[in-house]
């Protein structure tokens, strides 16, 4: 599912415009990226939580030459999945449509 059919699924589902969802979903972006820069974690219920994770320097060598590179600390994002959609996929759970 790419931007535009979650964005139009949300939309039918709330009884409310793509447009509207679109903007709640650009600024919501937007302050998720905002408190990373920040430092700090987004957590949203039921959803999950964006966290920031940190890599350590780290000095490999080149299998075919004698040379060794350094890749210096990195910052990243991370994303886990809260418990109960990890349960839930598991478990083989498929959303049915009412009509």
């Amino acid at each position: 599912m790419n931007k535009n059919h979650f964005i139009n699924e949300v939309a039918k589902r709330c009884m409310v415009t793509p447009y509207v969802v679109d903007e709640i979903f650009n600024v919501s972006s937007g302050v998720i990226i905002e408190n990373l820069l920040k430092g700090n974690q987004v957590e949203i219920p039921k959803l999950g939580k964006f966290i920031l994770r940190e890599k350590k320097e780290t000095t490999y060598k080149n299998l075919y030459g004698n040379s060794e590179k350094t890749i210096g600390k990195m910052t990243y994002t991370s994303f886990q999945v809260t418990n109960n959609i990890k349960n839930r996929v598991k478990n083989g759970y498929q959303y049915m449509k009412t009509t």
